[in-house]
């Protein structure tokens, strides 16, 4: 890494199981992310509790925009039934002839 390349923050989140999984979601996007914690040892949710949020997920700046696009789909995607065996469509019916 050189000097002037930076962590930023692109989404501030609630709890870490948030922060593991947008993380993981990044890099298979092929966006290396990190969760930073904003808490004190020993006193769990004391910083949680005053500001609001748990921590952050933070990518280089470089891919910054990226990883805040990706996110943002992320949390627009609908869930997708997973299809059956013999169901074509998804729709979870039976194939029709």
């Amino acid at each position: 890494m050189s000097e002037d390349e930076r962590l930023v923050s692109v989404r501030q989140v609630a709890d870490e199981t948030t922060a593991t999984m947008l993380c993981d979601f990044l890099r298979e996007n092929g966006v290396p992310a990190t969760a930073v914690a904003m808490q004190i040892p020993w006193l769990p949710g004391v910083e949680t509790f005053q500001r609001g949020y748990w921590g952050a997920v933070e990518v280089m700046e470089r891919d910054a925009e990226r990883a805040r696009v990706l996110i943002e789909d992320f949390y627009n995607a609908e869930p997708q039934s997973e299809p059956e065996a013999g169901d074509d469509d998804g729709s979870g019916r039976p194939p029709t002839a």
